[in-house]
């Protein structure tokens, strides 16, 4: 191939398009270069010489940088022998740009400007190769300026090195042309190459054109002959879909009445003559196996004054919800059917303890606890549960439902919500109850109870900042107890007022001794129950009890559970509102688990909530868990609240909280909950040696 002819007409658009596609780059790099020059020189050469010659450098960038824009908007108005002029022009104003730097060597005696402006220039020509060399006359409208400007300079100087310098520069500048003048016939050939090659494409495609239409004609008159055949068997087909159709509608028609007879038409779970036939199967199955099977009575809680107040419709979609619920907690093997009304019953087949059956009923009663959304109103059910077993209890479907129902009725006799096993004498965990309501009622008059504190963690400063208070039993024969051992008797049976009334007076008490002997904790957090928040002398307990201890409202915080104070909104908020006006600090427990509107949220007299712990125990494992976590934070700190994680046990946790900006941790971590004396001693220890940590070590001078 010959070079010296002018290219064809598509090599030269192939080039003019190389140009531009490297000149937004190269406008880039022109002008952060120049401007960092003119600082490193800032102090080396007279300002003003260095303003001018900067402007110019950026004019002639933003003339070609709005040339590329234009290129690019309307590539096809002209030609490319027009863009590549355009271009050249351009490219030459910026070489005299960068040309013009070098007699700023003659206003400078020093020889780190002339070394530093020598090198730029030289840099300046090198870089010119890749950009520049897919078009000629665009490299040496760049080159050359700068190139004759730097000998000239060089020659003017008139001392023996400068002169050598000015020789160098011709060479290395002859050097650079040579090497852009390879790189240009290498792109040229490239471009070539693949214009010839495109063409044998477009040739040999041609061909195949042809080729495969032959072969699409013989195709055709096959399809036809193929066609004929196929409506003959269509028609054959037809004929005895027809049929199947008929037959398959008879069928699912018969299946749907079957159906019917065996399934509740509102929630779809089988009806009692269906259960009956399954309690019967699987008796049988038991007895043959020997093994026990237990049966769960199920009757929701209020669910008349919902039908009346809400309507039946709105009772309807309740009892659905209620079905999918019960569903997604129960065993494949597990019969779920609905009697009638409110009532369920869960046949569990294969029972190995009976462990298994208290965790199910357990189960069911907290997802039946949980919020029901039914067009856009909040519904709070309870369930009643009575349990009978096989062969205990029965050896007959009957029986067994007649017991657990029986066993309901005296769930619903105790207070609803719960479950009771069929006995003809108290359960254990009834006759617990009542020997932990006598001993309790007891205990708080004995001074059998003692509080227990744990710290909570200031993530940012590392230092214990506050303290919450739990309550625990000492008591006299079962040792001590832990709060979910008798707080549920205590709200069962209304004693939950007083022994809160007595926590919170403890812990403020504690709080002013601790703030007289300096303790450097800021505040104390006390729990508040749902019955304490419901009664109407709230506000006034706790002034009186901050008034009898002495203790300051800002010392105090009170902590309420997401899930109550979502249900009792209204009627807490006003409450809640003048415990604030007090002075005293609000934050919601267990955040995450109840369900907030963010409308009322945003209402709330609060200053922090507490992430539930069953959110951060998995952040290292659970993504989901880690999601909620991040979501929470930000939710928070766009109300502007604090933000306290609960059950924080590894460091992986606690550091993954502080890189979302959570301000406070509490959990084993840092300690398990401690008597006031050990508390005392830890907190004090922790803070004192995490000063010392953060002091500065004061060096002695020699």
């Amino acid at each position: 191939m010959r070079y010296n002819t002018p290219p064809s007409e598509h090599v030269l658009a192939q080039q003019i398009s190389l140009l531009y596609a490297n000149a937004m780059p190269a406008n880039l790099t022109v002008a952060a270069i120049s401007i960092l020059l003119s600082i490193s020189l800032w102090d080396k050469l007279e300002h003003r010489l260095l303003i001018v010659w900067n402007l110019a450098m950026l004019l002639s960038v933003l003339l070609r940088t709005w040339l590329v824009v234009r290129h690019g908007l309307a590539e096809q108005r002209h030609p490319p022998v027009t863009w590549g002029r355009r271009y050249v022009l351009s490219t030459l104003l910026v070489g005299i740009a960068w040309g013009s730097l070098t007699p700023l060597m003659l206003t400078s005696d020093d020889i780190f400007v002339h070394f530093v402006i020598f090198l730029v220039i030289f840099g300046t020509i090198s870089v010119a190769v890749p950009v520049l060399a897919a078009r000629l006359p665009a490299f040496f409208a760049y080159v050359l300026p700068q190139s004759l400007f730097l000998v000239a300079v060089l020659v003017i100087q008139n001392t023996q090195w400068s002169l050598l310098l000015s020789i160098a520069s011709l060479i290395y500048t002859g050097l650079i042309a040579a090497t852009s003048r390879n790189m240009n016939r290498q792109i040229r050939r490239s471009i070539e190459l693949e214009t010839h090659n495109q063409s044998l494409i477009d040739d040999l495609s041609s061909e195949v054109s042809q080729r495969r239409a032959a072969q699409d004609a013989l195709e055709r008159h096959r399809t036809q002959l193929e066609d004929q055949v196929e409506r003959r068997t269509r028609e054959l087909t037809r004929t005895n879909e027809s049929l199947e159709k008929q037959i398959t509608i008879r069928k699912q028609a018969e299946k749907n009445l079957k159906h019917l007879a065996h399934h509740d038409t509102l929630t779809n779970l089988p009806n009692r003559l269906l259960l009956d036939a399954r309690m019967e199967h699987a008796i049988t199955h038991a007895r043959r196996k020997q093994r026990r099977l237990a049966l769960l009575f199920l009757d929701l809680d209020n669910f008349k004054l919902i039908n009346d107040s809400l309507g039946h419709m709105t009772g309807d979609r309740l009892l659905q919800q209620v079905t999918q619920r019960l569903l997604s907690i129960t065993r494949e093997d597990d019969t779920i059917a609905r009697l009638g009304g409110d009532e369920f019953v869960l046949l569990m087949e294969e029972v190995r303890d009976t462990a298994d059956i208290i965790s199910l009923a357990q189960k069911i009663l907290d997802k039946l606890n949980e919020r029901f959304e039914i067009n856009g109103q909040s519904i709070f059910v309870g369930c009643s549960i009575g349990i009978s077993l096989y062969p205990e209890d029965g050896d007959s479907a009957e029986t067994l439902l007649k017991n657990a129902d029986a066993a309901m009725y005296r769930t619903k006799d105790e207070g609803r919500n719960s479950y009771n096993f069929y006995t003809r004498e108290m359960t254990a965990s009834a006759y617990d109850r009542i020997t932990l309501e006598g001993s309790l009622r007891r205990a708080i008059e004995k001074d059998e109870l003692t509080v227990y504190y744990q710290p909570q963690k200031s993530l940012a400063t590392g230092r214990y900042v506050g303290l919450e208070a739990l309550v625990r039993w000492h008591h006299p024969e079962q040792g001590i107890l832990p709060p979910g051992r008798f707080l549920p008797v205590a709200e069962t049976t209304g004693l939950i007022v007083p022994l809160g009334n007595w926590v919170l007076k403890s812990a403020c008490r504690q709080m002013v001794e601790w703030q007289r002997t300096g303790l450097p904790i800021d505040t104390v957090s006390v729990n508040l129950a749902g019955k304490q928040i419901r009664r109407d002398d709230l506000v006034e307990s706790i002034a009186s009890a901050l008034d009898e201890t002495g203790c300051r409202p800002e010392w105090l915080e009170l902590e309420v559970t997401e899930g109550f104070i979502m249900s009792e909104l209204h009627a807490s908020i006003d409450a809640l509102r003048q415990l604030r006006d007090m002075g005293v600090k609000l934050a919601i427990d267990d955040f995450g688990t109840g369900y907030s509107s963010l409308s009322y949220l945003k209402k709330l007299p609060i200053n922090r909530l507490k992430i539930d712990r069953s959110f951060v125990q998995d952040l290292a494992d659970d993504n989901d868990d880690a999601a909620i976590v991040k979501a929470i934070v930000s939710l928070g700190h766009s109300l502007q609240l604090e933000i306290v994680a609960e059950g924080v046990e590894t460091p992986y946790q606690e550091n993954y909280l502080r890189q979302l900006g959570c301000e406070m941790g509490q959990g084993y971590l840092y300690s398990q909950p401690l008597p006031s004396a050990q508390i005392e001693v830890l907190v004090r220890n922790h803070n004192q040696r995490h000063s010392a940590q953060s002091q500065p070590t004061v060096r002695p001078r020699a």
